[in-house]
């Protein structure tokens, strides 16, 4: 009998863990839809970002549209586009830019954050931070991983723009 209620007990956390994920996951989604736009450094340059985070395909996936530019340290215009579609419920997606990279994508999600590791051992590999400070502003963090840590080499803070 006691085997039976542990169980049942163990059942019963995994179902409330998995609500509350559940619930942090829809908040965050909630609040990060939209069209961003963001100011900040890429390889320690001045740099402009713009993203818009929308649902897509009847809403099985979130999807992200993506664009940041800088002047290199020889004056050059660097712009860089990039696509990703986030399966929330699965906490995966792929990423796709202007380079020709294709990443796949790994989530972890808490009601104001979402941390994406990003690439593989075939790809480059890093990480991206993205923390809500209120319904109007979120920062966001990249970093790429080097064999044995992560090197922090952009940084933002975005506004949503009105619709």
């Amino acid at each position: 009998m006691k085997k039976i209620f542990n169980n049942i007990t163990l059942l019963f956390l995994l179902i409330i863990v998995g609500n509350l994920y559940s619930q942090s996951s829809q908040d965050f989604t909630k609040s990060i839809l939209g069209s961003w736009i963001g100011n900040g450094t890429l390889f320690k340059q001045q740099a402009n970002f713009n993203m818009k985070w929308e649902n897509d395909l009847n809403d099985q996936f979130i999807k992200l549209s993506f664009k940041n530019s800088f002047e290199d340290q020889s004056g050059v215009e660097r712009v860089m586009k990039a696509s990703a579609y986030y399966s929330i419920q699965q906490n995966v997606g792929q990423w796709f830019d202007t380079r020709g990279m294709i990443l796949p994508l790994k989530l972890e999600i808490s009601e104001n954050s979402m941390v994406v590791f990003w690439g593989n051992e075939l790809t480059e590999r890093g990480k991206t931070i993205y923390t809500i400070i209120d319904n109007e502003h979120l920062t966001v963090q990249d970093f790429v991983f080097n064999d044995i840590s992560y090197l922090q080499f952009g940084e933002a803070t975005y506004e949503r723009l009105k619709e």
